[in-house]
């Protein structure tokens, strides 16, 4: 080597100094990019002296390939900083410089990690300039060429330090080390484009690839890990992959349970353990949340396929078919995947085990997201107990046992109501307002079909009666939430999924209070014109959004035959009462 040892020791010495600068400026927060500038001005200034340096060795391969090594890991941290300080222009200028300056060499085992580094700066460049398919790109471009270095070199590949260094100083794989995280980077920042291109089950390929990269290398903080793989398992079973979705939440768990159990034996302060061991709960109340909705979207969905049985198409039993592929990580999760089935239910007895898993789930969420403390998240949690107990009165036949899992469900739901204050929780309570409404209409159905069966007894009138008034109020409680006080009507400021709601609250009005019984001709007029006022609404609306026409099709053709028919009995009990 001609280069002289003096020199690369002189380079290497400035490069650490911008390095520090920078690593330093993480804990800066009066003049957060003081450093920054800075550092690069150090590295502006070895970038020079490489430059001037660089035709001396023109001749000399290797040292050629050094110099351009260390000029591309400088001019590539000059961009990095550069888009830090959001100059994105010149950190573009100095990544394509980079790229160029290691394009004919990108195979170099002192150039890879360098060159597969800078298109992932690049990928995130393009990403932060809101141009995804450039980033795009760029990230996959990353990805060929780290796996083709890899098929083609059984030589591993060399850090910056390496460079910087003689034979006898390079450190036995940490290059080949800093090339797969950087891969993983690669991996990670892909997973990030497809999801905002939309193609969803690309970026979750990619997810995967890099929860089981970070496994691999042992390059992860196990919260964080077990928060993504949490994350990722919601999108997993709503593709029916039940075997993967189950087995990315049991690896959440076990990460967070070996965790938890490190803390334990960890020398930390008394503050830093206290911290460790909240953060450790929120985590694992946040991935328990996770199996609930695993566990309920089980329940759901074999509703649907119950339901789709008789009128099967292709495309139906394709919808509800199960994939079991499953990629696996190097994990014993045994312990954590026998908890709940991967399978969907066809019984009550398969349906209330899961159920049982679900209600756990959501209590020992409860323990962390109390009502005093995260009011909005328990009321979600109990949002999701109110949807398990309707989901699993499907499955049991006994009309009276319904009755009572839909009680429970009105229960839960009234109590948090009471106890939060629409001013601050205006959207949670419009949300409990009308589930409570369609939950006393479910109740107020039971209770009709029974009729059909049995001979008529007051107390059974006087309940269905009653529970007509509940939904009514609740429904018509909704309504109002929406409507301006100064003048009592409803804005036309509202989206459609508003628009739709306050319809379907006025459709149901037009049958429930059609459906209160009374012996008074008068009282039955009154509701009569009631349920038509409401139905008339529903038109109204349907008549002036026709996306709201669209999405409720069959509610329209049963509101229009309601409409013909109740002015003629409206006309009959008018006729009545005047006699």
């Amino acid at each position: 080597m001609t280069i002289l040892k003096e020199k690369l020791s002189d380079f290497k010495e400035k490069f650490e100094e911008a390095q520090k600068l920078i690593e330093d400026a993480k804990t800066e927060t009066l003049e957060p990019y003081k450093n920054h500038y800075r550092a690069r001005e150090i590295l502006c200034e070895l970038e020079q002296n490489l430059i001037n340096v660089a035709d001396s060795f023109k001749d000399d391969d290797d040292d050629r390939l050094t110099i351009n090594a260390i000029l591309g890991y400088v001019m590539k941290d000059i961009g990095k900083i550069s888009m830090f300080v959001d100059e994105t222009t010149l950190a573009e200028k100095y990544f394509l410089r980079t790229i160029e300056l290691l394009e004919s060499d990108k195979d170099s085992l002192k150039i890879i990690v360098c060159y597969v580094d800078v298109l992932n700066q690049l990928g995130i460049l393009w990403s932060k300039l809101q141009d995804v398919e450039k980033s795009k790109v760029y990230l996959l471009k990353s990805e060929g060429t780290a796996n083709h270095f890899r098929e083609m070199s059984k030589i591993q590949p060399l850090t910056i330090f390496d460079v910087f260094g003689t034979s006898d100083e390079i450190e036995k794989g940490k290059g080949q080390e800093s090339l797969e995280k950087t891969c993983t980077l690669t991996y990670f920042y892909l997973a990030q484009v497809f999801g905002q291109l939309g193609d969803l089950d690309t970026s979750a390929k990619y997810c995967h690839l890099t929860l089981n990269r970070q496994l691999e290398l042992k390059d992860y903080e196990p919260v964080e890990w077990a928060l993504n793989s949490a994350t990722l398992s919601q999108y997993y079973f709503t593709k029916n992959m039940l075997k993967q979705s189950r087995h990315l939440l049991a690896a959440s768990s076990y990460m967070l349970s070996n965790l938890s159990a490190d803390i334990e034996t960890c020398e930390l302060t008394e503050d830093q353990r206290a911290a460790a061991v909240e953060n450790i709960k929120h985590r694992t109340a946040d991935v328990d949340l996770c199996f609930a909705k695993y566990c309920m979207y089980i329940i759901k969905t074999s509703i649907e396929r119950l339901l789709q049985e008789d009128e099967t198409t292709d495309t139906d039993a394709a919808k509800y078919k199960i994939n079991t592929h499953c990629e696996r990580f190097p994990l014993d999760l045994g312990v954590f995947e026998q908890q709940v089935t991967d399978q969907f239910v066809l019984t009550y007895d398969d349906a209330k085990h899961v159920f049982l898993e679900a209600q756990s789930y959501l209590n020992k969420a409860k323990e962390y997201y109390s009502l005093e403390t995260e009011a909005s998240q328990y009321a979600r949690i109990i949002q999701d107990y109110a949807s398990l107990f309707k989901h699993l009165a499907f499955f049991d036949d006994d009309t009276a046992n319904q009755a009572k899992l839909h009680k429970r469900r009105a229960d839960q739901l009234e109590a948090v109501q009471k106890e939060l204050n629409p001013t601050y929780y205006l959207n949670i309570c419009r949300e409990l307002m009308f589930e409570l409404g369609l939950t006393y209409s479910d109740m107020l159905d039971i209770k009709c079909d029974k009729l059909k069966y049995e001979e008529v007894q007051p107390q059974v009138l006087s309940k269905i009666n009653k529970l007509c008034h509940k939904a009514i109020e609740k429904f018509q409680e909704f309504i109002d939430t929406y409507k301006d006080k100064k003048t009592n009507e409803i804005p036309e400021s509202l989206d459609i999924d508003e628009f739709q709601a306050i319809a379907c609250a006025h459709f149901n009005l037009g049958r429930l209070f059609y459906k209160i019984i009374t012996p008074d001709k008068k009282m039955q007029l009154e509701n009569t014109q009631s349920s038509l006022l409401n139905y008339k609404t529903f038109l109204n609306y349907c008549d002036k959004h026709k996306e709201v026409a669209e999405r409720m099709k069959g509610e329209k053709g049963v509101t229009q035959s309601m409409a013909e028919l109740l002015p003629h009995k409206i006309k009959k009990l008018m006729d009545e009462i005047s006699q």
